[in-house]
């Protein structure tokens, strides 16, 4: 993975992917949202309807019991953590 000069390169696709950071919404969720998002004030009490309509992509967090766990991949020696959001 290529990360110079603030850029990820997708290890999937080759493509650049975009910087942004995870947020919290409802039971049972995260969502990822571009860092404009979090800059706007009225962001600071965040709504998944209110990221979603604003292109934020919804992290489901299974349990395991009533639904399936989210699939992650990890890297222990970089810390970086892929997500399938499917």
């Amino acid at each position: 993975m290529n990360m110079g000069e603030n850029k990820m390169i997708c290890p999937k696709c080759g493509k650049e992917m975009q910087a942004g950071a995870l947020g919290p919404t409802e039971k049972g969720s995260l969502f990822w949202a571009d860092n404009e998002y979090f800059k706007k004030k009225f962001n600071n009490f965040m709504t998944l309807r209110n990221a979603l309509n604003n292109g934020a992509i919804r992290i489901r967090v299974g349990n395991g019991l009533t639904s399936d766990r989210t699939k992650a991949w990890a890297c222990r020696d970089c810390k970086m953590v892929l997500v399938d959001c499917n």
